[in-house]
C-alpha cells in the first residue's frame, strides 16, 4: 500500500451559528467566530492503493487535481460558505467541511486501485482537522 497526497488552497468566509439557538447562546458557543470572518484554508487529500501496473500510478495527480477543483474548489473558493449549496443546513465548521468534502470526493475517487484515505483541512497554520471516513 502506498499513499499519495494533493495539497490545495482556497479562501472562504463564514459565520458560525446554529440557527435553532438564540443569539446569546450562539455568542457563548462560537465566540468571535459567530461574526462574519474568513480563512485561507489548505486541504490535503490523501489516497491509498497499489500502483497500477501499466502506469505506475495509484492515481494520476493531474486527475486528482481536476476532481478536487471541479467538485470542491469551484464551489467554495472565494465564497460565503453559509450560502454554498453543499453546506445547506450545515454549520460550516472545519469539522463539518471535512465530512462534506469526504462524501463528495469518495464517490469520485474510490474506483479501481485508488481509495480516499484522509482529508486534512487547515483552517489556520495551527488548527486543522483530519477525517478518514470513520
Amino acid at each position: 500500500m502506498i499513499y499519495i497526497t494533493r495539497r490545495e488552497h482556497f479562501s472562504s468566509s463564514h459565520i458560525l451559528e446554529n440557527k435553532s439557538l438564540p443569539a446569546e447562546k450562539n455568542k457563548e458557543l462560537f465566540g468571535k467566530c459567530n461574526n462574519f470572518h474568513g480563512h485561507n484554508y489548505f486541504m490535503e487529500v490523501t489516497l491509498c492503493g497499489e500502483p497500477d501496473p501499466e502506469s505506475g500510478y495509484v492515481m494520476d495527480l493531474k486527475l486528482l487535481k481536476k476532481i478536487i477543483q471541479d467538485e470542491i474548489l469551484n464551489k467554495v473558493d472565494h465564497s460565503f460558505l453559509n450560502e454554498v449549496e453543499i453546506f445547506k443546513n450545515i454549520i460550516p465548521t472545519t469539522e463539518n467541511m471535512a465530512f462534506v468534502f469526504w462524501d463528495i470526493l469518495s464517490i469520485k475517487i474510490n474506483k479501481g486501485n485508488a481509495r480516499l484515505y484522509s482529508i486534512k483541512l487547515y483552517e489556520t497554520e495551527k488548527n486543522f482537522v483530519e477525517y478518514r471516513g470513520e
